[in-house]
């Protein structure tokens, strides 16, 4: 798959806010009741075995974490190019 989430990274600096305030760290369970989203989501996309994130997610993932500091979909999914070894017709544009 060549989209990911990088929830863990967004809980991560949350803890650091998290603790440099004197609050405990934010974990799924908790994210999960203040954010309004599944913690059945929450660990899927944590771990990396979601397939698919829908946009009330996303939104409410990004209202969440921004709560804390400014956040972007581009902070929470990310996309990498994903080159096969095989031509494509994208690459044959052209060459007729």
């Amino acid at each position: 798959m060549t989209i990911s989430c990088k929830l863990r990274v967004l809980l991560a600096k949350v803890n650091v806010v998290r603790t440099d305030q004197g609050q405990p760290p934010l974990s799924l369970r908790r994210l999960a009741e203040e954010s309004g989203v599944s913690l059945s989501v929450l660990a899927a996309l944590n771990t990396g075995r979601s397939q698919r994130i829908d946009y009330h997610t996303v939104d409410s993932l990004l209202r969440y974490f921004n709560s804390y500091f400014t956040v972007t979909t581009n902070d929470l999914l990310t996309w990498e190019w994903e080159q096969s070894h095989e031509p494509d017709s994208l690459s044959m544009i052209g060459q007729g």
